[in-house]
């Protein structure tokens, strides 16, 4: 309940914000007003009804009581996952407890949470979970998360340069080489310049 709620606080938040930019600021009572005459809610990002065959893409979190065939947790890094920064925001609102304000979360207890929302991600698999995490030649640079020594099984490291590029910046340098290589034949630097035209 108190996740959903803020989600609706943070909705109301983002909804201010885009009717003050729409309407040059005319102030907050004008802005419940418009809230209040609206049958239909203004946010175009609510849930929509999910088809069975399509990707969905959450935060550990939202995945609570949720489990697909497979699942894939992205970007286990140490420092990120766990992140043993503190939380919080202006008004401490994290603090907030049953009995009045809570003292904040030691390292240690915002390591349990992390390992727990870890589990989370990871329990939400009832075929295939697939891990993944980068790993810097030098100690100083990113590393794997420590929660994957837990998972027991060995880590696969996948070295060299992926089959395909992972982002559109990617695809464009490798079509963009491609149209001007003298080792490729006619045929696929033709066809790389009208796929890079397409894009």
């Amino acid at each position: 309940n108190a996740d959903r709620d803020l989600d609706a606080v943070c909705a109301l938040f983002a909804t201010a914000g885009r009717a003050e930019e729409r309407t040059g600021g005319r102030g907050a009572l004008n802005f419940l007003e418009e809230i209040e005459a609206q049958d239909i809610a203004a946010d175009t990002l609510t849930r929509r009804a999910v088809r069975p065959d399509a990707v969905r893409l959450m935060t550990a979190h939202r995945s609570k009581g949720l489990q697909w065939r497979l699942v894939v947790v992205a970007g286990v890094q140490e420092g990120l996952w766990p992140d043993l920064r503190r939380r919080g925001s202006l008004l401490e609102a994290d603090r907030i407890g049953r009995d009045g304000l809570a003292e904040p979360l030691t390292p240690g207890a915002l390591l349990a949470e992390e390992r727990r929302l870890f589990y989370v991600a990871a329990t939400r698999a009832r075929e295939r979970l697939v891990v993944t995490a980068v790993k810097a030649p030098a100690e100083d640079g990113d590393q794997p998360s420590r929660f994957l020594a837990e998972l027991g099984v060995e880590p696969q490291d996948v070295t060299g340069r992926p089959r395909r590029p992972l982002s559109v910046a990617a695809l464009v340098a490798e079509l963009r080489a491609t149209t001007v290589d003298p080792d490729a034949s006619e045929a696929l630097r033709a066809a790389a310049a009208r796929r890079l035209a397409r894009l």
